[in-house]
C-alpha cells in the first residue's frame, strides 16, 4: 500500500487526499476533545486508534502503550474465561436444540435420533457442558473478584504516568490538525517534503485501519453463510446428496474464516470483531428455516451472492492495492464461490421452485428485509463505507458491482428484480443519491 502510495501521479494522490483526509480530521478532532476531558485512555485499543492519527515516527503512542501494558495481564484472564464460556454457552443451545428434534450429531453430519445409546450420549454430554459452564462461571466471578483491588491500584499507577506524556501527546495531535486544516483550506498538496510525507503517512494510516475493516467485514461475510448451511443439513437430512455437498460447503466457508481470521492476527495484528447482531441474526435464520424452508433457502442464495460479489470486488487491484488480500479474495472468489452459488440455485430451484405469485410476492419481501436490515445503517459515516472512500473508492462503485450481481442472478432462480429498486429496499430515500451504472 505504501508502493501505491509513492506510485500515484498528482492528480491521483490528490483526489485520495481529499478523500481521505477530512475523515482523519473528524478522528482527530474527536480524539483532541476525548483527551481534554478525560485523559488518556487506560484501554490498549483505544491508545492504537489515537496512534493512528499521527506519523508513523512518532514514539509518544509508543511510550503509552508500554506504560499501560501490565494492566492487559489481568484483562487477558477475564477475557479468556469469558471467550470459554461464550463457546460453551452456544454447544450447549446447539445440543439442547438437537435434542428438542430428536436429531443426533454425528462428526459433521446430523442424523435422525434413532437408538437409547445415542439419546444417552447426548444427555450426558448436555449433562457435561452445563457442569463445565457452572464452573467456569464460578472461576470467573472469583478471578474479578481477586482482580479488583490489584487493578485499582494499577490503575491509579498507569494514570499518573499517562498524565505525564499527556501535554506531550495532545501537542502532536494538534500539529498534525493544523497541517491537515491548512492543506484542506488551500485545497492543495503541501510542497514541502517534510508536510508531504507527514500526509502520506496519515493516508497509509488510514488505509491500514480501512484494510483491517474490510478484512474484518470479509470475515463476517464467510461466517454469515455458515448458519444457513447448517440448517440445510438439518433440514435437508432425507436428501443424502445435497446433505454431503453442503457439509463440503462448510468446510470451505469455515476455510474461509480461518484464512480471513489469520490474515487479521498475523498480517495486521488487528483482532476480529463478529457483532452480536450478526450472531442474533443468525439464531433468527435457523429458526425461519425450520418453518419456512423455501425462505431459509432463498436467503442463503441472497448470502451466497452478495459473499461472492463482495470478494469478487475486491479481488480487483484496481480497487484494493494490498496484494496479499487481493490474492486471497481473488482465490475465494474464483475457486469456491461460484461453485456454491451454483449449488444454492440448483437446490432453490429442485426443491422449491413453483413460479407462483405467492412466491414472487415472498421472496421480494424476504429481500427487502435482508437488503435493509444488512445495508440500511451504512450512511457516508458507516465504517465500512470510509473504509472503502479510504482507498479512494466511493461507496456507489461497490454499490454498482454488489447490486448488479444480485440483480443479475436472482434471475436464476425466478426473480428479476431492477438494480434501482435493490437499492430503494436498501436505502431507501438515500438511494436517489446514487447513480446506477447500467
Amino acid at each position: 500500500m505504501k508502493l501505491n502510495l509513492e506510485n500515484f501521479n498528482e492528480d491521483g494522490l490528490y483526489k485520495v487526499v481529499m478523500m481521505v483526509l477530512p475523515m482523519v480530521k473528524e478522528k482527530l478532532e474527536g480524539e483532541i476533545e476525548s483527551i481534554k476531558e478525560h485523559g488518556l485512555p487506560f484501554k490498549e485499543d483505544a491508545l492504537r486508534d489515537i496512534g493512528e492519527c499521527i506519523p508513523f515516527e512518532s514514539t509518544i503512542i509508543r511510550e503509552a502503550l508500554l506504560i499501560q501494558s501490565p494492566l492487559q495481564l489481568f484483562e487477558k484472564s477475564i477475557k479468556k474465561l469469558k471467550d470459554q464460556l461464550e463457546i460453551i454457552q452456544f454447544e450447549l443451545n446447539d445440543l439442547k436444540e438437537l435434542q428438542r428434534l430428536e436429531l443426533f450429531r454425528e462428526g459433521v453430519n446430523v442424523k435422525q435420533l434413532q437408538t437409547e445409546k445415542e439419546r444417552q450420549q447426548q444427555t450426558h454430554e448436555i449433562l457435561q457442558l452445563t457442569e463445565r459452564f457452572e464452573q467456569l462461571r464460578e472461576e470467573l466471578k472469583q478471578t474479578k473478584a481477586l482482580n479488583k483491588s490489584e487493578k485499582k491500584k494499577l490503575q491509579s499507577k498507569i494514570h499518573s504516568e499517562l498524565a505525564l506524556i499527556e501535554p506531550k501527546l495532545l501537542s502532536e495531535l494538534k500539529e498534525t490538525l493544523d497541517l491537515i486544516d491548512r492543506t484542506l483550506q488551500l485545497k492543495e498538496l503541501p510542497s514541502s517534503d517534510i508536510d508531504r510525507s507527514i500526509i502520506k503517512d496519515l493516508i497509509l494510516q488510514r488505509q491500514l485501519r480501512a484494510l483491517k475493516d474490510i478484512a474484518n467485514h470479509a470475515l463476517v461475510v464467510e461466517q454469515s453463510a455458515i448458519a444457513p448451511l447448517t440448517m440445510g443439513i438439518i433440514h435437508y437430512k432425507r436428501y443424502r446428496e445435497i446433505q454431503e455437498a453442503m457439509t463440503t460447503f462448510i468446510r470451505d466457508e469455515a476455510k474461509h474464516s480461518a484464512t480471513f481470521r489469520r490474515y487479521l492476527v498475523e498480517k495486521l495484528e488487528a483482532k476480529e470483531y463478529i457483532s452480536a447482531k450478526l450472531i442474533k441474526g443468525a439464531n433468527r435464520y435457523m429458526w425461519l428455516a425450520r418453518f419456512m424452508p423455501a425462505t431459509g433457502m432463498f436467503l442463503a442464495v441472497i448470502v451466497e451472492i452478495i459473499g461472492a460479489a463482495y470478494l469478487e470486488f475486491f479481488a480487483n487491484e484496481k480497487y484494493m492495492p494490498e496484494k496479499l488480500f487481493c490474492s486471497i479474495c481473488t482465490t475465494i472468489s474464483t475457486q469456491d464461490e461460484k461453485r456454491h452459488i451454483d449449488l444454492c440455485v440448483a437446490m432453490y430451484n429442485e426443491l422449491f421452485r413453483k413460479t407462483g405469485n405467492w412466491e414472487r410476492i415472498r421472496n421480494k419481501m424476504a429481500l427487502k428485509k435482508i437488503m435493509k436490515s444488512v445495508y440500511g445503517d451504512k450512511d457516508e459515516n458507516h465504517h465500512l463505507i470510509q473504509a472503502f472512500r479510504a482507498f479512494g473508492v466511493e461507496s456507489d462503485v461497490l454499490y454498482n458491482h454488489i447490486i448488479g450481481q444480485l440483480s443479475t442472478k436472482l434471475a436464476r432462480i425466478g426473480l428479476y428484480i431492477k438494480p434501482q429498486e435493490i437499492l430503494e429496499m436498501m436505502l431507501g430515500d438515500k438511494a436517489k443519491q446514487i447513480k446506477f451504472d447500467t
